[in-house]
């Protein structure tokens, strides 16, 4: 992890789109258009909180390097906002589609499934350079 939080939040945001594209397209194509745009709903709440914690986490990085970053009322606020807009989406998703629950969470660990791909390809990239 050599790059800013922010910048790997944003590589990972664009696997976990295409990804979830991915899985969304093949449940069209079988028909199945309530369950895609459940895990469509999904992966976009999940992108929007991996995008929000990665600028989480450069704020606190950048305040343990020096007295740039402070803390006060207004982060706390945004935060706990930023929280009470996840929540809401999802609650709205689960009142919109309450049938498909399993593709909502499905979409919500396409990120997961986006960072254990990084890490084999990753692990794979270490192998061939160590082996050259």
């Amino acid at each position: 992890m050599t790059e800013e939080p922010f910048l790997e939040g944003r590589r990972l945001a664009r696997h976990t789109a295409s990804i979830g594209l991915l899985a969304a397209f093949a449940l069209g194509f079988l028909g199945r258009f309530r369950a895609a745009l459940a895990l469509t709903l999904g992966t976009s709440v999940a992108i929007v909180s991996a995008l929000w914690l990665a600028e989480v986490v450069e704020r606190l990085s950048a305040a343990r390097e020096g007295p740039s970053a402070r803390f006060d009322g207004k982060f706390g606020f945004k935060a706990a906002l930023r929280y009470a807009v996840v929540g809401l989406l999802l609650w709205g998703a689960v009142r919109l589609l309450p049938a498909q629950v399993p593709w909502l969470l499905a979409g919500l660990s396409t990120v997961l499934v986006a960072l254990v791909a990084e890490e084999i390809a990753g692990s794979r990239r270490g192998q061939r350079r160590s082996s050259s």
